[in-house]
């Protein structure tokens, strides 16, 4: 699924949003916490960009890590995102080259995985706030019996990202990152009959 939607706001800029159905509730128990590692992995390495490029790609573009270019996994999603801050043709091609590697095309090498791994912790401490652990106690006493609770932002699932095969996570992606399990949003000062021929473009091999 795709939408476009037109807004001259802020001028000759436009965000796009790619999303799948898939987040902390649905890993197996040997994939607790893997959403969110696989969501890391779409920044090292594909097909067509090799691990270390999809940044410096983006920065000699005029995108900033962090600022322009982020993802996040929650419960029940992933959502990859990049803010254009211009809309010529060869920056939103390469806007949505992006997203299509993404989709079915990254490579997860296990060395990569294993780069990774310490990256997953670093923002697992960093994470670890009062506000945080008190919102997670909140969680296990209203709803205690749920996965919401259980797999609460991936918690106690340390020794999983430490240890998990590279395979395992090449297992998860194909499962969950599908065309009918995900959407492309475009919004901004776009032509949409042009986003929509560039999009069709683009997917219609993703299978």
């Amino acid at each position: 699924r795709y939408a476009i939607l037109p807004n001259g706001t802020p001028e000759d800029t436009a965000v796009i949003r790619f999303g799948f159905d898939v987040g902390y509730i649905d890993e197996r128990e040997d994939e607790l916490g893997l959403a969110h590692m696989l969501e890391h992995m779409a920044f090292n390495g594909s097909k067509q960009v090799p691990e270390g490029e999809m940044i410096r790609l983006l920065e000699r573009l005029g995108l900033a890590f962090g600022a322009d270019t982020n993802a996040s996994t929650g419960f029940e999603d992933t959502i990859y995102k990049l803010d254009l801050p211009r809309t010529d043709e060869a920056l939103v091609d390469t806007a949505l080259m992006l997203m299509r590697e993404t989709a079915s095309e990254l490579t997860i090498a296990d060395d990569a995985v294993d780069r990774e791994r310490g990256v997953i912790q670093s923002e697992t401490r960093t994470r670890n706030t009062y506000s945080l652990r008190r919102f997670k106690h909140w969680f296990g006493f209203v709803a205690p019996d749920t996965l919401y609770s259980q797999r609460f932002r991936a918690a106690g699932t340390d020794d999983n990202i430490d240890s998990a095969p590279g395979a395992v996570l090449r297992g998860l992606y194909p499962r969950y990152y599908r065309p009918d399990n995900a959407a492309l949003v475009v919004v901004g000062e776009v032509d949409p009959d042009m986003i929509e021929a560039k999009i069709r473009t683009r997917f219609a091999d993703w299978a």
